[in-house]
């Protein structure tokens, strides 16, 4: 009686089972993504980012009645900001430049005479060592600095969103701007300081571009100007985006951050980087003074 009833009960939880994987398996089924749906949902989500645009500033002063502005990619130029991570690649770079080259000397480095200076009793005095203890003058130095390395150790990825924050900071605070080439036509600092000075440029910029060098007559005529530095993309930190007021890039600059910094979703390609028909409202614009 008892083995018969056990077969009923089994049979019946048996039944229950696959009713129930019955039941679970196509909704399974239907809720794992196939490769044609994945494959459409990110070309939609590649479809939907949409360049950010910066003014394109005159250098020379050559300008035409139309504005142009050049396109930039969002995934480097509109990345959300991190000041966690702003404050990490500052850090670790300016533990980088510390020399960590004091050094003292301890008392077994101290030259002189190891002879005790006076009978340890019987003078009524403090007992004393040698003339080398840290407690005289001219003596050793106790817990003193020793030359020691402080740089830090930061993961390269890190450094480059850093770059990307940093780039995003400065042209939502409209500091950024782009010309079509860092160059001047003269050597002479009368004549660069005088454009500066016109542009609202003459203290706190920073022009970076993209090529292998600075061009000679723009780094000829700006090494006398205080307030103003030219460097290479790369030679170019994230330290040096933040610490200075106004950043200046050229298109080849442009181009090497965003092969260097970009995710590949946004191609851009050199048609289409500059235009002139982008709606006021969707355009960044540089600060021109200081």
């Amino acid at each position: 009686m008892f083995s018969a009833l056990r077969k009923s009960v089994a049979g019946s939880s048996q039944a229950i089972c696959r009713r129930r994987m019955a039941t679970i398996a196509p909704t399974l089924d239907q809720s794992k993504p196939t490769t044609s749906q994945s494959k459409l949902a990110i070309r939609k989500a590649v479809d939907s980012i949409k360049p950010v645009y910066v003014t394109m500033s005159s250098f020379t002063g050559k300008s035409n009645s139309a504005k142009k502005a050049v396109a930039l990619d969002p995934t480097v130029f509109d990345h959300p900001i991190r000041r966690d991570i702003l404050h990490l690649c500052v850090v670790h770079h300016l533990d980088s430049l510390r020399q960590g080259t004091a050094s003292t000397k301890t008392r077994a480095e101290v030259a002189g005479s190891r002879r005790k200076i006076r009978p340890q009793k019987g003078t009524g005095r403090a007992r004393l060592g040698d003339r080398q203890s840290p407690m005289l003058r001219g003596g050793g130095v106790a817990f003193g600095p020793k030359p020691r390395d402080f740089s830090t150790k930061l993961n390269r990825k890190v450094i480059q969103m850093g770059m990307r924050v940093a780039l995003t900071m400065k042209l939502r605070e409209q500091r950024l701007g782009v010309l079509q080439r860092i160059n001047w036509w003269s050597h002479k600092t009368a004549t660069l300081n005088s454009r500066l000075s016109g542009l609202g440029w003459r203290t706190g910029t920073l022009f970076v571009t993209g090529e292998s060098e600075v061009p000679a007559r723009m780094r000829l005529a700006s090494k006398n100007l205080r307030g103003i530095e030219c460097r290479t993309v790369a030679d170019l930190v994230v330290y040096d985006i933040v610490k200075w007021r106004r950043v200046i890039l050229d298109l080849a600059a442009v181009d090497a951050l965003e092969q260097a910094l970009g995710k590949g979703l946004l191609g851009i390609s050199d048609s289409e980087r500059v235009v002139s028909d982008v709606t006021h409202s969707s355009v960044e614009e540089v600060e021109p003074s200081a």
